[in-house]
């Protein structure tokens, strides 16, 4: 009799434990919103959707913000604090956040024109700095759109992916992979230059190429205001020393300013007043959607 207690007491700890095991590393549904609200479509006149703009950038800034318009993240936060996709439409976790299940959008075309799919997510992971990989993931493929990473101990997916720094690239310098609105087209004479991305899932952006220089002298105060009145730049930083008879000048020039929470001055045309800035990291601003020619459309406070 009492082995069979004993028996008995062994087979219910082990349900209990197996119970327990489940209830942990089973995967939950974790709610994800759209991410259109975070688009306004370009509102372009005939012709505009071949602009090509210079944008005149801190030197040590313009690779971190040309990338912003060539990759995106599979998530980010919003500002209410929600979860929304990007390149990814679905995600799951178990409550001990040791697996993790991503399903991505459908029909998302990458710059090479593949369209992308788990391998190539997967990869591209490989690249991200604080990434799973780094943490030990191992990832499985579950269908053409879905893939799995799996952990020994617990890792935030969240945390490390949810953040718009996260991009997902493939290849290096100037021959990266994206998904952006814009892709990279360097040449000899210009390295810093995007142009549009038209298999965009969003559609076209309102601005067909990019370029931006890289060159001290532009930051001299007489040339840059010379340059600002002569309406060169869609966007450029304050240089920080401007005569006072330049400056009074750039004051009736069609730009707005914006003062940034580090301090820093911006000139936007107001070609693009439906550019988003981000206050905090000029960086993480997107540009899809921001070119807005007529400047005699009224003011779009969006």
């Amino acid at each position: 009799m009492k082995r069979w207690l004993i028996a008995g007491f062994i087979i219910l700890a082990a349900a209990g434990a197996g119970g327990y095991w489940w209830t942990q590393n089973r995967l939950l549904p974790v709610t994800v919103m759209p991410d259109d609200s975070l688009f306004v479509a370009p509102n372009m006149d005939p012709g505009q959707e071949r602009a090509s703009l210079e944008m005149l950038l801190p030197s040590k800034g313009i690779h971190a913000f040309m990338l912003h318009q060539v990759g995106e993240p599979l998530f980010i936060h919003a500002p209410d604090g929600s979860l929304m996709g990007i390149l990814a439409e679905g995600l799951w976790a178990s409550p001990n956040q040791r697996h993790w299940r991503v399903r991505l959008r459908l029909s998302l075309w990458l710059h090479d024109g593949h369209l992308m799919d788990p391998a190539w997510v997967i990869q591209a992971l490989h690249q991200v700095a604080g990434g799973p990989f780094e943490a030990g993931a191992k990832a499985k493929v579950v269908d053409d759109r879905t893939f799995d990473l799996n952990f020994k101990a617990p890792w935030d997916l969240l945390k490390h992916l949810a953040d718009p720094t996260a991009l997902l690239l493939s290849g290096s310098g100037n021959q990266i992979i994206g998904s952006g609105p814009f892709r990279f087209d360097p040449s000899d004479s210009d390295p810093n230059h995007l142009v549009r991305f038209d298999g965009y899932r969003h559609g076209n952006a309102g601005i067909a190429a990019l370029a931006f220089p890289d060159d001290p002298a532009l930051m001299d105060g007489h040339r840059w205001a010379q340059d600002i009145v002569a309406g060169r730049y869609a966007l450029a930083i304050y240089p920080g020393n401007v005569p006072p008879d330049d400056m009074a000048l750039v004051r009736n020039a069609p730009y707005d300013m914006l003062r940034m929470q580090d301090g820093s001055a911006w000139f936007i045309s107001r070609r693009m007043r439906r550019l988003h800035p981000n206050y905090l990291d000029w960086t993480l601003t997107p540009l899809y959607g921001a070119w807005q020619a007529d400047m005699a459309l009224p003011y779009d406070p969006r």
